[in-house]
């Protein structure tokens, strides 16, 4: 099967399917830089040599993780188990779990009258849902809090699967298993409204597209002849998700108009920015806003390099773990983490950006970052050989987890600092690596 697998395609559209998600990667994180230098926000950096270089040796690493790994084998995954199977145990356990997903995100105890309603509200002013959220979560990181909670985030591994193997396998699952899995993603994004975060919404944008392209990667193959459809599709995509957080954008203010001036550093938003003048002028205050978003967390970057290391134990990356060993060790190490000691520099470590980059530096200085860049691709480039050329089942479930790490690589290290997705992605990852199947042979090699 592998054999036939790889052999369908020639050397060159092989590369091709190879090469497009570490491609897409490195543009949508160059076009994050050049927005932070070149954008609407003048940010202050005092350390631009020191910034610049690293973030260059980070996607360098990156990259170079990646070109080094995809001159690997594929694998199959070495498991007897079925895959229709898997996608039902999983979904029988997503509806059990659902009031209590709903209550971790919201804040609120589940009970179908609240939750319609605030679904409602979120789907209406999820700016307002949002506030609402936040006053229910005031403790910041929205992590259980009871070794109660600890105890049942492995079923969190148990939720994760059937979306994505959902998605890719879907001509394996039966039609009440379809109709299941649709359901219960539209329950899901209700229960990501109802929180009135984003998040939910950016991932779906995220995950969706890409199991597609993992179900049929020669679609790769055939993008310039379908590059009007795909353009069609992406400006109707972006144009819905922009919209609802422009929504959402009025829901936090209110009468009052998107704050255009950062207060805890003193700078204006400039309309004279290249990015700002081709938009007209009403557009103009929540794209400013969300290039805020976009590229803040760079320089809290720029701070956290001035800052002396100080190692977190390995727990400094995440709000999850971190929280996990103050319950076991009653020692808290949260408050030596780059983002919270960049807090006397006026950058609050909760209600702004960091990037990806402080939280792992917490644990492995920033040197020991690039490192981490560097095997981050080489895992990007296995997985995603294993799913493209193997549908090895345990690759499709950690591969939307590394594109979601990879697409907040600006903002926050948000797949290994949150429960929901650093359990799924630690099993995922344990399960991949221990599960691929013997290499393959040397003619399916010569036929690659």
């Amino acid at each position: 099967m592998q054999s036939e697998k790889i052999a369908c395609y020639t050397f060159k559209e092989r590369r091709r399917i190879i090469l497009y998600p570490i491609i897409i990667v490195q543009v949508y994180l160059t076009a994050s830089v050049l927005m932070f230098a070149f954008g609407p926000w003048p940010w202050p950096v005092s350390n631009p040599v020191q910034l610049y270089l690293f973030l260059f040796l980070a996607q360098v690493a990156l990259l170079g993780g990646y070109l080094q790994a995809i001159k690997r084998q594929p694998r199959p995954a070495s498991t007897r188990l079925r895959v229709p199977t898997l996608i039902t145990v999983s979904l029988l356990f997503s509806f059990l779990w659902i009031g209590q997903i709903y209550e971790f995100r919201t804040g609120q105890p589940f009970d179908l009258q609240s939750a319609s309603a605030a679904a409602i509200s979120g789907l209406t002013n999820p700016g307002l849902q949002y506030l609402n959220k936040q006053l229910n979560n005031s403790a910041g990181s929205g992590e259980p809090t009871s070794l109660m909670n600890y105890a049942s985030l492995p079923v969190f591994a148990v939720l994760w699967i059937a979306l994505p193997l959902g998605v890719v396998f879907w001509k394996q699952i039966s039609v009440p298993v379809r109709v299941a899995l649709v359901t219960y993603m539209v329950l899901d994004l209700l229960s990501w409204a109802a929180s009135g975060m984003n998040k939910g919404i950016f991932d779906y944008v995220i995950i969706l597209p890409c199991m597609l392209v993992a179900r049929k990667p020669a679609i790769l193959l055939n993008i310039r002849r379908n590059l009007p459809a795909v353009g069609l599709a992406a400006t109707i995509t972006v144009s819905a998700v922009f919209a609802f957080f422009s929504i959402g954008l009025s829901g936090r203010f209110g009468s009052d108009p998107v704050p255009l001036y950062d207060q805890q550093i003193g700078i204006q938003s400039d309309f004279g920015s290249p990015f700002l003048k081709i938009v007209p002028p009403a557009l103009q205050p929540p794209i400013a806003f969300l290039a805020s978003d976009f590229t803040q967390g760079y320089y809290a970057l720029s701070l956290s390099l001035k800052e002396p290391f100080v190692f977190c134990y390995g727990v400094g990356n995440s709000f999850f773990l971190e929280g996990l060993s103050r319950h076991i060790f009653y020692k808290p190490l949260f408050d030596s983490t780059y983002p919270a000691r960049i807090e006397t520099s006026g950058w609050s470590t909760y209600g702004r950006w960091h990037s990806i980059y402080p939280w792992i530096a917490s644990d492995l200085t920033f040197p020991g970052t690039i490192i981490f860049m560097f095997l981050l691709g080489w895992v990007f480039a296995l997985v995603w050989l294993d799913v493209a050329f193997c549908k090895n089942l345990w690759a499709v479930c950690l591969f939307p987890l590394l594109l979601i790490m990879l697409f907040y690589v600006p903002a926050n290290n948000q797949v290994l600092a949150f429960s929901p997705q650093a359990v799924p992605f630690w099993a995922m990852l344990f399960l991949w690596s221990f599960t691929r199947g013997p290499k393959s042979t040397k003619k399916a090699a010569r036929d690659s």
